[in-house]
């Protein structure tokens, strides 16, 4: 009798992992994701959360993880005001594990000075 073992489609898993890899590795997005997953922030609490980071790109990368469903522009009304505040959404919630993960990977295989 011959066993017959299910290989992985491969490519399909290698272009999940190619984009996830693009999307979470591009410039400042890893850090917005970092600053979200503590808790949710309007536009210049973030900006000023992450050092360095200009209001266009803040503005472009939050378009982005927006249209990857990761990020969630939240419209809301306080003292007469209108607030937007940044969020994560499910799908960038569960990121938490992944970076946890990846912090204790960096603590035992990076160098600071690097």
């Amino acid at each position: 009798m011959e066993i017959t073992i299910k290989q992985p489609d491969l490519p399909v898993m290698c272009g999940k992992m190619e984009h996830a890899c693009k999307v979470i590795g591009k410039k400042w997005n890893s850090l917005i994701i970092e600053v979200l997953l503590a808790t949710p922030l309007r536009f210049g609490q973030l900006r000023d959360s992450i050092n360095g980071i200009s209001d266009r790109v803040l503005i472009e990368r939050l378009r982005e993880l927006t249209e990857e469903g990761i990020v969630r522009k939240e419209e809301s009304e306080s003292n007469g005001h209108n607030i937007t505040v940044y969020t994560l959404t499910e799908k960038g919630q569960d990121l938490q594990k992944i970076f946890n993960n990846l912090h204790l990977w960096a603590d035992e295989w990076v160098d600071p000075a690097e």
